[in-house]
């Protein structure tokens, strides 16, 4: 259920969605447990971090996100001749950064919306960036970032800069596809 007075906000042309989680304990809970068991995700060097590892999806922030994702978009919907079916998570990782750490430009395969949300954060931390239309559009992160998660379509291509900052920076990333 989204609360009221919640951050709800489109950003990039009304493709990227920022939101405050609801949740959020539940999310950094199952977070740091992945920290701790590390897993590796294995993804390729090239658009993998050096501390990237999979995670369990915890149950109610997976359906509130759900929520979110059939409230406010509409890839998944009759207005764009899909019927029938609804969001449900594919899976999930969390990152941790450090100083001189970046995610290399990509995109996700297999999923129609993808999402990050922010456990910890600084001030001036590294910028996640979209390409679109040719150019990278900045979201700036910052430590009122901690909270707040961002949804967008899987295809959209997008980066973080290397951080500059000391300190750690743990976020969570994961797929959503669509099933009957």
């Amino acid at each position: 259920m989204l609360m009221e007075g919640m951050l709800i906000e489109f950003l990039v042309d009304q493709t990227v969605l920022v939101a405050e989680v609801d949740y959020f304990h539940e999310l950094s809970d199952f977070a740091y447990t992945a920290l701790e068991n590390k897993i590796p995700l294995n993804d390729h060097k090239y658009t993998s971090i050096k501390e990237e590892y999979c995670m369990d999806t915890p149950p109610k922030f997976a359906g509130w996100l759900c929520k979110l994702i059939d409230d406010h978009f509409d890839l998944h919907k009759p207005a764009n001749g899909v019927y029938g079916v609804y969001p449900r998570v594919s899976g999930m990782w969390t990152n941790r950064m450090h100083k001189g750490d970046q995610h290399f430009p990509h995109q996700h395969k297999n999923s129609l919306y993808s999402f990050a949300a922010y456990v910890k954060t600084g001030p001036d931390d590294a910028p996640f960036y979209f390409i679109k239309d040719n150019q990278g559009v900045p979201v700036f992160i910052d430590e009122n970032s901690v909270g707040n998660i961002l949804v967008f379509p899987s295809t959209l291509i997008h980066t973080v800069y290397p951080k500059q900052t000391d300190g750690e920076r743990i976020s969570v990333s994961g797929n959503v596809i669509v099933t009957t």
